[in-house]
Order: C-alpha cells, then structure tokens, then sequence
C-alpha cells in the first residue's frame, strides 16, 4: 500500500518542478509505461483535451507516489494488466451503480476504505473535486470518467487486482 506520506512527497516534489522538468518527467513516464498511457489516450479520445491531460497528469502521480514508496523503479504495467483491472474496475462502478441516496454514499466509503490503496483513491478523489487551472469545474460525468480510469490503472498495478465488495 502507498502511504499518504508517499502521496503527499510526490504532491510537493512535482509542485516544485519547472515547466521543462515536468515535460521531461512526462516523457519519461511514457517510455516507462507505455501501456498506461496508450490506454488513457484511447479511452479519452472523444473526452476533449482537458481530461485527456488531467488523466494522464494524475496517472503520472500514482506512479511518482509509487516509485516513493518502493524507492526506485515501477514494474513496467502491461496490456492484459489494465484489461483484467479494466472489467473489475467496470464490474464494481456497476456494483455502485445500483446502489441509492445514503446507501450509495455509505457504499462507496466502506468501498474505498477497504481499497488496497485508499490513499491513493483518496487523493483522485480530492483533485477531481478541485476546480482545474482555469477555474472550470469537472461535470459529474467528468470525474466519473477519470476516476474510473484511474481506479483501473491503481488496480493494475503490479498485477495486484482486487474487486471490492459491495454489501
């Protein structure tokens, strides 16, 4: 599990960084996991420009929290990884689905904190709520998106998938 120290180190390292390191940490995280990235930019083609960006932006988080963590390098995550995290992560948005008002809210606490890695989903949950650099807000069904593909990515790694049950 990624401690919420972990998060909150890489948070101020990358909010230290200048325009160009930020580009070259970018490019780094592409070439590292290539799998991850074709996977965010196919599924947000059709999103727009700012989730595309926003995902793979809080993608590149979770694995600068993770290489803190473990001190070093990442696992490269590969295809049948984020397939595999892609229908349990698909199975349990439906499992949240059917459940209602209060039911809903409780479920997806409980969810969470039962998560292999709820400082991570803590921390998506957070940014998808803060406005974006231009001061526009995610619709729901924005964060919707993100956070379903996030959660599939922190699902993936190193093959470490786990449905969660919702009672």
């Amino acid at each position: 599990m990624i401690s919420s120290e972990s998060v909150e180190k890489a948070c101020s390292e990358v909010g230290d960084y200048t325009d160009d390191y930020m580009v070259s940490e970018f490019d780094r995280f592409f070439r590292a996991q290539p799998a991850v990235c074709e996977f965010i930019v196919e599924l947000t083609h059709d999103s727009g420009h700012k989730i595309q960006e926003l995902t793979l932006f809080l993608s590149y988080m979770i694995f600068k929290a993770l290489e803190i963590e473990r001190t070093g390098t990442v696992d490269v995550i590969k295809p049948e990884d984020i397939e595999a995290a892609y229908r349990e992560t698909e199975s349990w948005m439906t499992q949240v689905s059917q459940a209602e008002g209060d039911e809903l809210q409780s479920a997806i606490a409980v969810s969470l904190q039962r998560d292999t890695e709820p400082h991570l989903l803590q921390y998506i949950v957070s940014e998808l709520n803060e406005p974006m650099e231009d001061g526009a807000e995610l619709t729901d069904e924005e964060k919707g998106e993100v956070f379903f593909l996030l959660k599939t990515i922190i699902s993936s790694l190193n093959g470490q998938r786990r449905i969660i049950e919702i009672n």
